[in-house]
């Protein structure tokens, strides 16, 4: 390496989603005193363990996979470390989460836990030993809060990535496992279509008006070509219900949902939208303007 080239970094961290240990440094021509420089002047940042990155460089999931595999060889990345590597929605909580094979403390970002894995729970992303998919999906839905398990819930149920069967089948096949009394309530919620109150609350509005001819927690994708559950769907009229819970949505949410409105208005569909004080205050007019929506869109079709 050229003495002080701030620029310089192992070559073997472009193998590594951009992140190296200090020997990886020293063995790839960088002295002690080299290593130490760009340390104490923030060039070189640490990740976590034994791991650094070059401070220009942007975090990334990769690099938090690298970074548990680099400090502890034979750990296998889990949970939503894991989940985020696959692309799943999970957001970070400043952790990374790994399995080890024995008890040990937590370094720094670094969270060690102990569940028992089979092989084929296990792949191999870049040569670090992640949890595969469908078992990662399994083990945030049993131990992420409640709804961002059901946010997740939606997402993967909305792309047919994990049916209610699956779900049902591993809780079955692994009695005893941290979370199976989260994952039973989901797959319940999966199976009747309601991923929260506020859905439990639309249907039984429904139900009690006599409205029929709607499906509850409907995947749009094959109907209108949307990736997109609909709370309530009226197939025959392209009728999309959507409710707000009892939270308040946060500015991505919002957007979220807006974006996705668009999207089914331009595949064809009608959109309502009802809020949580709709359905609590207000549920016999909720009833009236559905059923009205309803003998409306079903005349046109007839004309």
């Amino acid at each position: 390496m050229r003495g002080r080239d701030r620029d310089w970094v192992p070559s073997v961290a472009w193998r590594q989603a951009g992140v190296f240990t200090r020997r990886q440094a020293i063995q790839c021509g960088a002295t002690a005193g080299q290593v130490r420089w760009r340390v104490e002047r923030g060039i070189w940042v640490p990740v976590a363990g034994f791991v650094l990155r070059a401070a220009a460089q942007a975090p990334s999931d990769h690099a938090e996979m690298f970074a548990a595999h680099l400090t502890w060889p034979g750990c296998v990345v889990a949970l939503g470390t894991a989940a985020r590597v696959h692309r799943l929605p999970v957001a970070a909580d400043e952790k990374i989460h790994v399995v080890v094979p024995s008890g040990r403390p937590s370094r720094g970002r670094l969270t060690p836990h102990q569940f028992r894995l089979d092989d084929d729970d296990v792949v191999d992303v870049m040569g670090v030993r992640v949890t595969g998919f469908r078992r990662t999906v399994f083990d945030c839905l049993g131990r992420l809060p409640e709804q961002q398990a059901l946010d997740l819930l939606a997402w993967v149920a909305s792309r047919r990535l994990v049916e209610h069967d699956e779900l049902t089948s591993w809780v079955a096949e692994h009695p005893g496992r941290w979370g199976n009394p989260s994952r039973r309530r989901l797959a319940r919620r999966l199976a009747e279509g309601a991923m929260n109150p506020a859905e439990d609350l639309l249907h039984a509005i429904l139900r009690r008006a006599g409205i029929t001819g709607w499906s509850a927690g409907e995947p749009l994708h094959e109907h209108v070509g949307v990736w997109a559950v609909a709370d309530v769907y009226f197939a025959d009229v392209r009728l999309v219900i959507e409710v707000d819970g009892q939270r308040a949505h946060g500015d991505e949410r919002f957007q979220g949902d807006r974006t996705r409105q668009n999207l089914l208005v331009t595949a064809g569909c009608t959109v309502l939208r009802y809020t949580w004080a709709d359905l609590t205050q207000r549920p016999d007019q909720v009833a009236a303007q559905v059923r009205a929506a309803v003998a409306s869109l079903r005349a046109t079709a007839l004309s």
